[in-house]
């Protein structure tokens, strides 16, 4: 990707803010015209002048933010205020601002409300653009196990060595508040970019549990949802030939629950082309096919997210470094040619968010550390 440092439109302000954004430790791209060209989308030389203080992840108060840009607060909150409202910075009630991540982090908070506006719009298609550089290969080199597939339950319910963790019931019958987000964030933008779905609609949003869901629902981007509500939902999805990946921590954890497609998920996208499998913690099972049953009539194809079935000629093939152990096929299959197998490489999810963080990180510090290098 290529960049000059003077390109026409850009302001300073907006170019430092830029190069913020591209740091490793917020898994941002290298300076590039496109990079450039969002940021300056996103926020106002005079905003940009405020966002280019605001810290990573953490929140810091008003106070904090207006010293390092040396403003006065009254200067620097009403800015603030405006930036959290669009959703390109991260609001957390009193403990004040943060910059997230463009992809993931800042793509999806800011798409989650459903709202749709010229601006919106314009958005979608230069993050998506932007993602399309493949960027994300540099984060790609290590592994690291922070998210997990769950498989369709039906698919995997008569398996000796089921777990709770393997079962998206266990999810909802851990928690009282359950929620759906107003819409599926990467479905929304590839509508916004003149696209449709293959497989679903933008209103089929995120799955969300426990003390997530209530805030979705308080800051209006989901809706509550029953236990019995959830099961429907969660069935329709499956019988839409969507895969679920939700952060690989226990069950009776927090949690949310994307439901994707291939041709619009960019976790799925990435997986196929920038190595992202890395992030996805290997599966419990696996799908295993017996060639003597197979009929080659494509139907595990049709419903395969990760093209690991295919059939070409007339003749069905599997490539079992694809699968992700979602069990659609099984479903699918009505031949009984495809049964799920136990993955030996398979480790438990963390029982917490705190142990998850444990257990990714000096994974994560160790990819930041080679993107930096490679970056020079």
């Amino acid at each position: 990707m290529s960049f000059s440092p003077t390109r026409p439109g850009a302001h300073p302000e907006q170019i430092d803010l830029a190069r913020v954004f591209g740091s490793v430790w917020l898994m941002g791209p290298p300076m590039s015209d496109k990079l450039v060209t969002l940021i300056a989308h996103l926020f106002s030389p005079e905003e940009a002048r405020i966002a280019k203080h605001l810290p990573y992840y953490f929140p810091r108060a008003v106070k904090t933010i207006a010293r390092r840009s040396r403003l006065p607060v009254s200067d620097v909150a009403p800015i603030l205020e405006r930036l959290a409202e669009r959703r390109v910075i991260l609001q957390a009630g009193s403990r004040g601002y943060a910059l997230l991540p463009l992809i993931p982090g800042m793509f999806e908070y800011l798409l989650m409300d459903g709202r749709d506006s010229p601006w919106r719009r314009r958005y979608a298609q230069l993050i998506n653009d932007l993602f399309a550089t493949g960027f994300t290969r540099r984060y790609s080199t290590t592994v690291i196990p922070a998210t997990r597939y769950i498989p369709v339950e039906t698919a995997v319910e008569h398996q000796e060595c089921i777990l709770e963790a393997d079962r998206i019931t266990s999810m909802i019958e851990a928690h009282e508040h359950l929620a759906v987000l107003n819409v599926c964030q990467c479905r929304q933008s590839q509508v916004f970019g003149g696209k449709s779905c293959q497989r679903a609609t933008p209103e089929d949003g995120c799955l969300v549990f426990g003390s997530f869901a209530k805030g979705v629902a308080e800051s209006g981007t989901g809706r509550m949802v029953t236990r019995a509500e959830m099961g429907k939902i969660v069935k329709e999805r499956w019988e839409k030939n969507l895969v679920f990946w939700a952060a690989n921590v226990a069950p009776e954890c927090p949690n949310f629950i994307c439901t994707c497609c291939d041709c619009c998920c960019h976790l799925l996208e990435g997986i196929e082309k920038f190595n992202s499998r890395v992030c996805i913690a290997e599966p419990h099972f696996l799908a295993v096919v017996d060639a003597g049953s197979c009929m080659h009539c494509g139907a595990c194809a049709a419903v395969c997210n990760t093209h690991a079935h295919s059939l070409k000629d007339q003749e069905h093939t599997y490539d079992k470094e694809l699968c992700i152990g979602c069990g659609l096929c099984v479903q699918a299959c009505g031949h009984e040619a495809i049964v799920m197998r136990a993955n030996s490489a398979y480790q438990r999810p963390s029982q917490s968010w705190l142990s998850l963080a444990v257990r990714v990180m000096p994974a994560g510090l160790l990819t930041a550390i080679k993107a930096r290098l490679n970056r020079g």
